[in-house]
């Protein structure tokens, strides 16, 4: 009877520890990255060659987790936060350059067509004045544009500034979790939330870039970035550091130890990855093709209207002013009067219009932009489209990394996750069995007492 009793008693406590299981994977099914525990059971061992057994015990608790849905999930993530951080700039940019107000194309067409209404009558006073009002609109549009840009650059320096904030701060926590879970299990300690904690951690690092894990015996794990640079080696951290170039633009390197380590952004994926593609990519290359279209449309108008003559006589002055060093002021107006105009090709012919037919020309006259000879027109069509097809590519791909990351987080809840439909089951078949070892334990009460009646 005392045999049966222990079998049985050894039951309950295992089926205790199932239930209490099952329970803790109820109360945590709504919390994130939460990964579900499983009762072991080991059969126990009787004495002796006719003993049918000792009953059971409960090998472990064991966390369900699956490394490779994990490292695939965090390899997803990377993939859609390069291309969401890029697709953001690129669909801000796309609007501006699209828009009326901002578009050069728009300025250029109503630049000429003022001085086609002028070559009829080129000593018009008013039609000239309307020449000198649309090549200032044309200026302002120049400016305004390269203003949004400069603007949106502005915004991702110090978008990625807080990212590498971020990123060091989800650095040092994952080492310092490192050094929690190798302490707790030295000990035989519960470690199972730890890891939890430190996975979620793992997974936001992955959204700055793309990461590398590799797991120690000893519970720690290293995280390094796909070219093998170290962020997390046991209980030491690297910190990301960002420096400021004479040419405006931002450095990324890598302190680990006494080691630096410099960072070509082009490889780190991710966030991090993306906003460095969309920078140097469409952000800087329209900026410097800005500055390519300012600067030939300022030498051409002024070299051509270096070859006339104004109403009063004079030889031409610039009507265009071009700042290489400004981007809110790269293209200006000089202080004409609507006299000062040299349209001319004849000193003392006031209704002539050489000069403005050679000024009309340049609308179709090609010109060196970004190292392509196209007109102007073209050059402004040209920079429109790179970004309307990249933007365009770079939403059908945010498209297809959204439906793959969905699909490797539910690959990872299929293994993970709380389902409670399951967990009804296991606690109904632990119910069960709870109760059976309780009958089996009366039963044996009941013929101890009868045993003891015998005599």
């Amino acid at each position: 009877m005392t045999m049966l009793s222990q079998i049985a008693y050894s039951g309950l406590h295992a089926t205790q520890l199932a239930l209490s299981g099952t329970a803790h994977n109820v109360a945590n099914v709504n919390t994130p990255g939460f990964s579900r525990v499983g009762t072991v059971m080991g059969s126990t061992p009787g004495y002796g060659g006719l003993s049918a057994g000792g009953g059971v015990q409960v090998v472990g608790i064991r966390r369900i987790s699956s490394d490779f849905y994990n490292h695939q999930l965090w390899r997803a993530t990377s993939e859609k936060s390069y291309h969401d951080n890029t697709q953001q700039y690129l669909s801000a940019l796309e609007g501006v350059m699209a828009g009326d107000g901002a578009s050069i194309s728009v300025g250029l067409d109503r630049f000429f067509a003022a001085l086609s209404e002028l070559s009829t009558t080129p000593e018009s006073t008013a039609l000239r004045q309307q020449v000198v009002s649309e090549a200032g609109n044309l200026a302002a549009r120049f400016n305004l544009l390269a203003g949004n840009v400069d603007a949106q650059v502005r915004s991702l320096q110090a978008q990625r500034s807080a990212m590498v904030d971020g990123a060091n701060r989800l650095m040092s926590n994952v080492a310092a979790l490192n050094q929690q879970i190798v302490e707790v299990e030295s000990v035989g300690g519960d470690s199972k939330a730890l890891r939890d904690h430190r996975d979620i951690l793992v997974q936001d690092l992955s959204t700055y870039a793309s990461v590398r894990v590799l797991e120690a015996q000893d519970g720690s794990i290293t995280v390094s970035l796909d070219n093998g640079q170290p962020l997390v080696a046991g209980s030491l951290a690297s910190t990301l550091e960002l420096a400021t170039l004479p040419s405006g633009d931002q450095a990324l390197s890598l302190a680990f130890s006494t080691t630096q380590f410099p960072l070509q952004q082009s490889r780190l994926g991710g966030a991090l990855g993306g906003l460095h593609r969309v920078e140097q990519g469409s952000l800087k290359s329209v900026l410097n093709n800005l500055h390519d279209m300012a600067s030939a449309l300022s030498q051409t108008v002024n070299d051509t209207l270096a070859t006339g003559y104004d109403l009063n006589g004079n030889p031409g002055a610039a009507l265009f002013s071009y700042d290489p060093s400004s981007i809110t002021g790269m293209l200006s107006v000089q202080p004409l009067s609507a006299a000062d105009l040299a349209l001319s090709g004849v000193a003392d012919e006031v209704g002539n219009n050489e000069v403005l037919l050679q000024l009309l020309k340049l609308g179709q006259t090609p010109l060196t932009v970004a190292g392509n000879l196209v007109t102007l027109n073209e050059a402004y069509a040209a920079m429109l489209g790179r970004v309307a097809s990249d933007s365009r590519q770079t939403q059908a791909d945010l498209q297809s990394a959204t439906t793959v990351q969905a699909q490797a987080q539910a690959r990872r809840d299929s293994v993970s996750a709380v389902n409670l439909d399951e967990e009804a089951v296991n606690l109904l078949n632990f119910q069960q069995a709870y109760q059976a070892n309780m009958k089996i334990i009366t039963t044996a009460n009941a013929l101890f007492d009868d045993l003891l009646a015998a005599f």
